[in-house]
């Protein structure tokens, strides 16, 4: 197993991508930490768990809102003190918040929600991380097509994204030959998630047509599709690989 005795963290890890990457991660070998933010959320994350421990693995749910400051060093503490260590090797940035809303009925208190959850927390939970990841660590930050679709009602998603996008590159040179660590983003498309389909029926009709003219194939993306690349970007064999942002959208958009 490639992830064999490492320690990673997965914010936003009990659905979607983030469950799909703890299962990915931690059938290599690799013991997950993961976070989920609602009380209504524990059951999934719990019965996640479960799932992990029965074929093997080892995994750890934390409840944590991103948007609280204090959650980053929270989680650290929640991690090494769960599975008794000093060192994470593996953070990965999954957790985010969707809006949709034209430029006329955006909202200060909307914009400063999504922002504290998409732009904020990655920053901090990274710093948070950083004394804890030595050399070979990694860091993956998740993005998205709406960075640079130009999709109308998107303004502070896509603002939160694009923002994601620049951490990695800056975090590349940063944290790499001082610290060892490699940092990249996987930019998905479309994935059929609870985000995606809670996203409205404007914004779901307009990717329903875009899904249908993807070159991989007519469809709409799924967890594994990007889970198997954040794994791959987890590895020894990606230590070539630092500063990119590879997307993930089976060719809906080409950069």
């Amino acid at each position: 197993m490639s992830l064999q005795n490492k320690v990673a963290i997965v914010t936003g890890g009990a659905r979607g991508i983030g469950a799909a990457v703890v299962r990915a991660l931690t059938a290599e070998g690799a013991r997950v930490a993961f976070t989920y933010v609602t009380p209504s959320s524990k059951d999934i994350a719990e019965s996640l768990v479960d799932e992990i421990k029965k074929k093997g693995g080892d995994a750890l749910a934390i409840q944590r809102d991103m948007a609280d400051l204090a959650a980053p060093e929270a989680i650290i503490r929640a991690t090494t003190e769960g599975f008794h260590v000093d060192k994470i090797h593996i953070l990965i940035n999954n957790a985010a918040l969707g809006y949709n809303a034209p430029l006329g009925e955006i909202t200060v208190e909307e914009y400063e929600r999504l922002m504290a959850v998409n732009v904020r927390a990655v920053i901090f939970m990274t710093q948070a991380a950083l004394p804890h990841i030595g050399r070979g660590g990694r860091i993956v930050n998740l993005s998205s097509v709406s960075a640079r679709g130009g999709y109308a009602t998107q303004t502070v998603y896509a603002a939160s994204k694009a923002a994601v996008e620049g951490f990695t590159r800056v975090w590349a040179k940063e944290l790499g030959q001082e610290y060892g660590i490699t940092v990249n983003a996987v930019n998905p498309g479309p994935v059929d998630t609870d985000m995606y389909r809670a996203a409205g029926p404007v914004h779901l009709a307009r990717m329903e047509e875009e899904n249908r003219k993807v070159p991989a194939a007519a469809r709409c993306g799924t967890p594994n599709d990007i889970a198997d690349i954040i794994t791959f970007l987890c590895e020894e064999r990606s230590r070539w690989v630092t500063g990119e942002v590879l997307c993930a959208n089976g060719g809906m958009m080409f950069t």
